[in-house]
């Protein structure tokens, strides 16, 4: 099999593949939430997020490890665990200010009601965990491995972290726009670790920081 130059992957068929991610994992994530409950529902949407843009890679002969800057050497883990708290300290911040000013979300409330509830049984803690687990693996997969690469080879940095920073907010929709702009800064800080330390250290400290994050709801800090 032929293995194309990862160039090969244009921002366009990127953002294509991110639109139909979006609403494949809304539907199918709604169809599982009404047939299994809501601990199928987590994984699942999460899981979507990877499949897609994963399915149409291997479609296109691209050698994924490769383009997405994918090592996983004990160095990049260790860097990633080491931007979770600067990473925590930003959202918190930037949370803190977007409430202030915006109040606070009913999106965000609601979210965290959810996953207290799903975490009040041993199984439903279980599901959390890995759906949460999942989101920073999944989610910089295809943000940023597939989204923000394909526009950082064909222009630049700072037009690519903006944009996956953009489409990450999006990816959290909120009527009152606290937790989409919340998450574009996130998104902002994710897209810098991805770019210097690659998909290893974006996804550990996401995955990291969403699990301190359920940690501080369970204790009410």
């Amino acid at each position: 099999m032929e293995i194309r130059d990862p160039i090969a992957v244009s921002p366009l068929e990127a953002g294509l593949v991110i639109f139909l991610t979006f609403f494949v994992m809304v539907f199918v994530s709604a169809a599982v939430l009404l047939t299994l409950g809501n601990e199928a529902a987590l994984i699942v949407g999460e899981l979507l997020i990877f499949i897609v843009p994963l399915f149409y890679l291997l479609g296109k002969h691209v050698d994924v490890k490769s383009y997405i800057k994918l090592n996983l050497s004990p160095k990049y883990v260790m860097i990633g665990l080491g931007c979770t708290v600067p990473l925590l300290l930003l959202n918190i911040f930037s949370a803190a200010i977007l409430t202030t000013i915006f109040g606070s979300s009913q999106a965000v409330e609601e979210s965290n009601a959810l996953l207290l509830g799903v975490s009040s049984s041993p199984l439903g803690l279980v599901a959390v965990v890995v759906s949460l687990a999942l989101a920073g693996i999944c989610e910089e997969f295809a943000l940023r491995g597939l989204l923000q690469n394909s526009l950082a080879r064909r222009y630049s940095f700072l037009p690519a972290v903006l944009i996956s920073a953009a489409v990450f907010g999006i990816f959290h929709y909120d009527p009152q726009f606290v937790y989409i702009i919340a998450a574009f800064f996130s998104g902002l800080a994710l897209g810098a670790i991805y770019q210097r330390w690659g998909y290893a250290a974006s996804a550990t400290a996401h995955s990291v920081m969403n699990i301190v994050v359920l940690v501080f709801l369970m204790y009410g800090l």
